[in-house]
């Protein structure tokens, strides 16, 4: 995965895929990378970041952008 870039990280997956739709929609490739475990989630209460979503060097700028623009 060294030509993708991560442009957006929550440890809560709902939002992940809501940003993840909005960057499809506007034709940009996503993909989630999701660390959690079910330890993680009762040691941690889900607090860190462990999830993220990463996207084509190409398309980085245009996806933070999009992101921003949409408040996500």
């Amino acid at each position: 995965m060294s030509n993708w870039t991560i442009v957006y990280n929550s440890s809560n997956l709902n939002n992940v895929e809501i940003v993840k739709a909005v960057l499809e929609d506007n034709q940009i490739d996503a993909v989630i990378v999701n660390k959690q475990d079910s330890m993680h989630l009762n040691l941690i209460n889900g607090a860190t970041e462990l999830i993220s979503l990463h996207v084509n060097n190409k398309d980085a700028i245009k996806a933070k952008h999009l992101i921003s623009k949409h408040q996500l």
